[in-house]
């Protein structure tokens, strides 16, 4: 899983942990003990990720999510498995990728919604901020580098 301590990372490996999946997430270093939290295996992303990811499944991997894209998506091919399935929710500019779009239902948003409420889906949250300052959490977005998703209460 490329991203895999992000937003929409995290509960991805969380939801195929929960189906008895083996995770292999690329993180940075500061994320590697959140990763082992959420029971995958973390392995530094940048050059030499995928030879990393080779180290822990010989085999190549069996599947792809990449919440990143770019040269991290294309560097995936080396740690993919013959035949593997590849995911993209971000930019596809590796070639010989064919994009195919789905989207989410009623059904399966209320699915997530089930297993967040039976305490088997975590978000992580990395700040928190009132809504009088709410243009200090989007700076804070857009700075980037929070680790988690940032909230806004209201009251």
């Amino acid at each position: 899983m490329l991203g895999a301590a992000g937003g929409v990372g995290s509960l991805a490996v969380q939801i195929a942990r929960s189906r008895g999946a083996r995770v292999i997430g690329t993180v940075s270093p500061r994320d590697h003990g959140y990763l082992r939290t959420l029971g995958a295996e973390p392995v530094t992303y940048g050059h030499g990720a995928a030879g990393h990811v080779r180290e822990l499944a010989p085999d190549g991997v069996d599947a792809v999510l990449d919440t990143v894209g770019g040269a991290l998506l294309a560097a995936t091919a080396h740690a993919a498995a013959p035949g593997a399935r590849v995911a993209s929710l971000a930019d596809i500019g590796a070639p010989g990728v064919t994009p195919v779009f789905c989207r989410m239902d009623r059904a399966d948003l209320t699915a997530l919604a089930g297993l967040a409420e039976t305490g088997e889906l975590h978000v992580r949250i990395g700040a928190t901020y009132p809504l009088e300052r709410a243009a200090d959490a989007q700076r804070a977005l857009a700075a980037g580098g929070t680790p988690g998703k940032i909230v806004i209460t209201v009251g």
